[in-house]
């Protein structure tokens, strides 16, 4: 199940997914003190920014370090994984509500699970407070997600570092640009997560207590520097079909945008889940391989 929560996590990018952006009014914390997964890619005098993130957070993890912010000011452009506040915006909510979410030609969740797995779902909606019979509509990968609430670990969206950086861009005038189309994004979920696997998938969405312990274990390591990569963790030939989905496939998509980035003379700033970092598919092995070099700015 703790893998399940990591790759989850992974992609979400946009409160739309996740109804978690509330944030805590409490007195002020101490702030945080972060060991930020950033670095600087170069080759001869071409160079870019790779700033790991999670995609959930807190409010006293902030402001970022002079480091960031001194680079981001230094860029033309912020990349991010996908345009997630744009998923949100008008027209093209409208134009994927149908086709992305729900469950085509009459189906229903039920129809792909188990009486086994009926009850289980059912009993963890219950838990979560999560209406059951809302979910049979939709499809697999949108039902998880409602179950992935970071509010439930005092985590928000809001304070997620790819929310933080895109303020801090909009701020500084830095030009946007994005890995993926929203479309593109949702098909890649869909991928991971087939409604032929809901009786396996369904069964993987942690009790509410546990679910709580992961999501604050994945925010603290992520403070503390432990970044994960794809072989931290032992995993199932389903999990592992999951990662190369997830991680792996789109790892050598960006490599090929970020060369090009790098090429062009601009400076660019990226910023991508953390879990694409590192391990033998991670983007700094990639970067390494390829005859860059590779030097975390923040010690």
């Amino acid at each position: 199940m703790k893998r399940f929560v990591i790759l989850l996590v992974s992609l979400i990018t946009s409160a739309s997914l996740v109804g978690c952006s509330s944030v805590n009014q409490a007195k002020e914390k101490p702030q945080l003190h972060v060991k930020w997964p950033f670095y600087k890619i170069s080759k001869g005098n071409q160079y870019m920014y790779l700033l790991g993130t999670i995609h959930i957070g807190k409010e006293e993890m902030y402001p970022f370090p002079k480091q960031i912010k001194e680079a981001l000011k230094d860029s033309q452009y912020l990349v991010t994984e996908t345009d997630g506040e744009g998923i949100d915006r008008g027209d093209y909510q409208k134009s994927i509500d149908d086709k992305v979410f729900l469950l085509e030609n009459g189906k229903k969740l039920n129809d792909y699970l188990s009486k086994d797995s009926q009850a289980y779902l059912m009993e963890r909606a219950k838990e979560y407070d999560v209406d059951y019979q809302s979910l049979q509509d939709y499809k697999l990968w949108y039902v998880v997600s409602q179950f992935l609430n970071a509010e439930t670990a005092d985590l928000s969206i809001e304070y997620g570092v790819d929310h933080q950086i895109s303020q801090l861009a909009n701020n500084y005038y830095v030009n946007d640009k994005f890995l993926e189309t929203p479309k593109e994004h949702f098909e890649i979920i869909q991928q991971a997560y087939p409604e032929k696997e809901a009786d396996q998938l369904i069964k993987e969405i942690p009790p509410i207590k546990e679910a709580k312990q992961q999501l604050l274990q994945l925010f603290d390591d992520f403070v503390q520097g432990k970044i994960p990569s794809a072989e931290d963790t032992p995993i199932t030939d389903f999990e592992k079909r999951q990662n190369q989905i997830i991680v792996v496939d789109r790892n050598k998509r960006w490599m090929k945008k970020f060369e090009t980035y790098l090429k062009s003379g601009d400076v660019y700033f990226a910023a991508v889940g953390a879990g694409h970092l590192e391990g033998k598919d991670g983007l700094l092995t990639y970067f390494n391989e390829n005859g860059y070099v590779v030097e975390k700015v923040i010690k």
